[in-house]
């Protein structure tokens, strides 16, 4: 197991820690992830993703993405929904389910040269300011 080295940045979250994700699709299987050190990804569904993470990250901040593909247009009017966050437990990772929903509000698997970009923070302290 590894733990990512995080770096510190100006924030009004304390301890903030950012998990950047870059998921490349595939179709109807699990994205292939080519950055996000810490994490793991799976396919539960058509466009449904679960991001696992190695270590307890802390109270769950936010999420913010984007979206990339070599024909722009074909992820044009796409959203990305999250869940709500699990927290880990003595016997479970924490986890965040993503859902990727097209522009018909179906939803919709990343396919080959398609790309969901991924921030996903925690504040590690497990303070989050009033």
């Amino acid at each position: 197991m590894s733990v990512p080295d995080f770096n510190s940045d100006r924030s009004t979250q304390p301890e903030k820690r950012s998990y950047e994700i870059r998921l490349l699709g595939t179709g109807a299987a699990a994205p292939t992830v080519e950055a996000g050190p810490g994490t793991a990804v799976t396919r539960n569904s058509i466009g449904n993703y679960r991001i696992t993470f190695d270590d307890p990250p802390g109270t769950f901040i936010g999420l913010s993405y984007g979206l990339q593909a070599a024909t722009p247009a074909d992820l044009a009017g796409h959203t990305v929904i999250a869940d709500t966050w699990v927290k880990p437990t003595a016997t479970a990772d924490g986890y965040l389910d993503v859902v990727l929903y097209s522009a018909a509000d179906a939803a919709h698997d990343l396919a080959a040269d398609e790309y969901m970009l991924l921030e996903i923070k925690f504040s590690k302290t497990n303070i989050v300011p009033k």
